[in-house]
């Protein structure tokens, strides 16, 4: 079931599914219907497979059931697309004020988890200073606030396939181009701290 539940949860596989829900029909409805779907059966598998679901998931999906039925009954698909800013700003809000409020490392011990620690003496893969994560949490957080916002614009300055596009394709180069610049300056600082040792 483990494999199973990695290819569900890849993200590529969501784009394509939902991108060949809208390519085929261009029916936001359907579009909708496909999302509440995909998402349902990813908490489903987690819960089955790991016993629990991860808290990410479980929040969008907490928000994605009410809003996308909203847009289902209603026939109207602004519930749908506020959902993602409201998501977007949620999580980047939640990185904000952890960092302001000296909570909990959230994006370092989520990337950390995710990255493989070093074989030969086990120190974590991303070897940086506590005031490198800082600035990457508040990076990180800021960004997620910024893509809510230009999803507002998206909402109410185009047309449902031009956000649909922003969605599927434009918030994944985002995020990629985000992550990137993220890890490039992971990467300079871990450098430079392993000169100056």
């Amino acid at each position: 079931m483990k494999p199973l539940l990695k290819i569900i949860n890849n993200p590529l596989l969501l784009i394509i599914v939902i991108a060949a829900a809208w390519y085929t029909t261009k029916d936001i409805l359907i579009f909708t219907l496909v999302i509440m779907i995909f998402v349902t059966l990813q908490v489903v598998m987690e819960k089955i497979v790991n016993g629990t679901v991860a808290k990410t998931l479980f929040i969008s999906w907490c928000l994605l059931m009410p809003l996308g039925t909203l847009t289902l009954v209603l026939r109207d698909p602004i519930f749908l697309q506020w959902k993602f800013s409201v998501i977007y700003w949620l999580f980047g809000s939640i990185l904000i004020f952890s960092e302001l409020f000296n909570g909990p490392p959230i994006l370092k011990t989520m990337l950390l988890a995710l990255a493989p620690a070093n074989k030969s003496d086990n120190t974590p893969s991303i070897d940086v200073g506590s005031k490198v994560w800082k600035k990457a949490t508040y990076f990180m957080g800021f960004s997620l606030v910024i893509i809510g916002t230009i999803n507002l614009y998206f909402i109410y300055f185009s047309n449902i396939e031009t956000w649909v596009n922003f969605k599927m394709f434009g918030v994944p180069v985002l995020m990629f181009i985000i992550m990137s610049v993220m890890f490039l300056y992971f990467f300079s600082k871990s450098h430079k701290s392993q000169e100056d040792s």
